[in-house]
């Protein structure tokens, strides 16, 4: 119940107008009244215009199919049923302003490590939202009578369920701002009010710092500050920022790094050879490591231990024959496997699973010295043994090959021609990889193909070609009685039409790991 309260009170705080531009205001005044050393905060820039993006995401295809999962006709129908259970319509910025909000003022939360919670709203008439407060505290908690107490010099404005009886909800005034808290939190709002300006999170220099990191377009922040119980590792502050709009939804993290600088240094984006055109025309996701291959050479211990054991038994040194002789800019793709069998869901375990049985695979990197990679790849059939495979070498097409099969059939086979290696499954895809100009068109959209060249790894997924290639499978894929399940998923299919692509990326930035996730969207209809 004391969680449904504070949600209630959030989304008051978090609404705003379909209608009216509004003028955008600074944040910083809400950071003078929140504490440095939270566990976690949350600020919302500018109510209003968060408000603008959030009505529109309504009008999306994905977000009508959201809804009528829960039982909705659509997303307006679901927004109406959250309005009416608040009692407040949240969407519009004239409602904002009779609960006593200012809607285009600034808003946030903030939670400390004892488990006590806190809301904070601009203030523009203490009345009106001392009422709505009253209403809300009335109907949740059974808290209706009014009244102010004192906590040091400080009024706290309270409701109970009975006079002098503790309050369940109260606030506090601060620079200009309302403080809120639910039960267990109201006796600690007096020392919240009196907080010293170098004790808020607008002296926090990390913070500060990584939002001049951050992209300015913001709708919302996320800030785990130093010690949060939420940071694990080497990570001195987490600070993240979600921009709203209607092509996109962009969600960027950046890390204060306080560990291995070999870390930062993986993910420094060097020049490269431009590989993309030998992938094929049919991938849907492409990944892209453009830092320095020899910084990969510890973290291939860290995830995979018995990987470099095999090397050391091998008596195979893959930092000097492999990584030392890589070029930046190594690709890699997956293409919808054309035999794939939608019948059921893998088991995802690769000693009794063949992935290649769903998914191709298809990549390539640049090397140094083309004699030293030849040399390197005879050196394989030595150690798949090792790795739980058989690596042979063979002939395609009058070139040299190595072809690995394990126990669930084809593995990863490898060729190199000219100063390009080649990795694929199965065989035909290598097959092709040989035989490509390198004038293919794998990513044709200029913006992913951006994305791919921006940072030192990159990951796009093309949701809408992966669409493309679900929809032309041949009606054997869907197995006996299978057209239950094509029409349910060409149904998802269509209600998340509007879904684009998705994409990822990652970069040492100024001392600090940066991470960008985006949801690419076809903008809904005015």
């Amino acid at each position: 119940m004391r969680f449904s309260l504070f949600v209630a009170v959030a989304l008051v705080a978090a609404g705003c107008s379909k209608c009216g531009k509004g003028t955008s205001t600074s944040a910083a005044g809400i950071e003078r009244v929140m504490p440095a050393k939270a566990g976690g905060i949350v600020v919302v820039p500018n109510l209003h215009a968060l408000g603008e993006r959030l009505a529109g995401l309504e009008n999306l295809k994905v977000a009508a199919f959201a809804a009528q999962l829960s039982g909705f006709k659509d997303a307006h129908e679901w927004a109406d049923a959250l309005v009416l259970q608040l009692g407040i319509d949240v969407r519009k910025k004239e409602a904002l302003e009779l609960a006593g909000l200012d809607p285009v003022g600034a808003a946030g939360a903030f939670g400390m490590v004892d488990g006590s919670n806190f809301l904070v709203v601009p203030v523009k008439d203490e009345a009106k939202l001392s009422a709505v407060l009253l209403k809300l505290a009335t109907a949740r908690l059974g808290a209706g009578v009014a009244q102010d107490t004192k906590q040091g010099d400080v009024t706290v404005h309270g409701f109970a369920a009975a006079a002098g009886s503790v309050s369940r909800l109260a606030w506090v005034r601060a620079e200009g701002f309302a403080i809120i808290a639910v039960d267990e939190s109201v006796p600690k709002l007096g020392a919240w009010a009196k907080l010293s300006e170098p004790e808020s999170l607008s002296k926090d220099a990390t913070y500060t710092a990584a939002l001049g990191r951050l992209p300015k377009e913001r709708d919302l922040v996320l800030h785990l500050p130093a010690g949060s119980p939420a940071l694990r590792g080497s990570v001195s502050g987490v600070t993240a920022a979600l921009a709203l709009r209607p092509e996109a939804i962009t969600l960027t993290a950046d890390a204060a790094w306080s560990g291995d600088p070999k870390a930062l240094a993986l993910l420094l984006k060097q020049s490269g050879p431009d590989l993309l055109g030998y992938l094929p025309g049919d991938a849907w996701l492409v990944a892209k490591f453009a830092g320095d291959p020899m910084q990969l050479g510890p973290w291939i211990e860290k995830v995979e231990p018995n990987l470099k054991r095999a090397f050391t038994e091998a008596g195979f040194d893959v930092d000097a024959e492999v990584l030392a002789n890589l070029k930046a800019g190594s690709l890699a793709a997956l293409s919808l496997a054309p035999n794939v069998k939608m019948t059921g869901m893998p088991a995802l375990d690769l000693r009794s699973t063949n992935p290649f049985n769903y998914v191709h695979l298809s990549g390539l990197t640049e090397v140094k010295d083309a004699a030293k990679a030849a040399a390197t790849l005879e050196k394989f059939t030595v150690l798949a043994p090792k790795l739980g495979s058989q690596t042979a070498k063979s002939d395609r097409n009058g070139q040299p090959v190595y072809l690995t099969t394990y126990a669930a059939g084809e593995g990863v086979h490898f060729a190199a021609k000219g100063s390009n290696v080649f990795f694929a499954s199965p065989a035909p895809r290598l097959d092709a990889l040989l035989a490509s100009d390198g004038k293919a068109v794998p990513v044709a959209k200029p913006a992913l193909k951006e994305v791919l060249d921006s940072r030192a790894v990159t990951v796009v997924v093309d949701l809408q070609k992966l669409a493309a290639a679900v929809r032309e499978l041949p009606s054997a894929a869907w197995g006996i009685g299978g057209f239950a399940i094509k029409a349910t998923t060409l149904r998802w299919l269509d209600a998340t039409a509007d879904l684009e692509a998705i994409t990822a990326g990652f970069e040492s930035k100024q001392g600090s790991i940066q991470a960008q996730l985006v949801l690419a969207l076809t903008p809904p209809p005015q």
